[in-house]
């Protein structure tokens, strides 16, 4: 059950990662858009940045469960580069502590400024004032998604650890 709950996380963010990718596409669009009307026409957009923004901060946000389910993620490989498998595990145990630490008030203040952000239907300063509570909504998914596929890698690695304990090969 637990082995499900791990891979059904890990498909879920496999398939947002992959997905979300394809934000690249109108985000090209629309700059390059933009950069045209500006440049050769002398006709810059209102709105152009505000969505660019937007999209990329999707990409961003929406991507980082799928970076940590491959391992795409900065870690600093010169602490544990000569421990043995074991203490790695253990060491990488310890640093979920502060992971889900910080990530729990990510999460909590994420989902509080979406819940905020769309009941007064909030919308951006800027003279276009596209509506960001879209945006705010997406950053508490992409959140819970991170911290989701941070729980399935801490079961593992426990698993991992009590392999070590039992003799077997991890």
């Amino acid at each position: 059950m637990i082995k499900t709950f791990c891979d059904r996380i890990d498909r879920v963010n496999e398939w947002v990662g992959r997905y979300v990718s394809w934000l690249v596409i109108p985000l090209t669009v629309v700059v390059t858009y933009d950069v045209v009307l500006r440049y050769l026409f002398d006709r810059p957009t209102i709105w152009a940045w505000d969505i660019a923004v937007q999209i990329l901060a999707s990409i961003a946000i929406l991507g980082g469960g799928n970076a940590l389910l491959v391992g795409a993620h900065i870690g600093i490989d010169v602490i544990v580069e000569h421990a043995s498998p074991k203490k790695r595990a253990i060491i990488a145990l310890i640093t979920y502590v502060f992971f889900f630490f910080s990530l729990g008030i990510l999460l909590w203040k994420t989902t509080a400024g979406a819940w905020a952000s769309a009941l007064i239907g909030e919308r951006s300063y800027s003279y276009a004032a596209p509506p960001v509570y879209p945006l705010k909504i997406v950053m508490a998914v992409g959140v819970l998604l991170l911290f989701l596929q941070g729980i399935a890698n801490f079961i593992r690695l426990l698993s991992k650890i009590s392999s070590f304990k039992t003799g077997g090969n991890a």
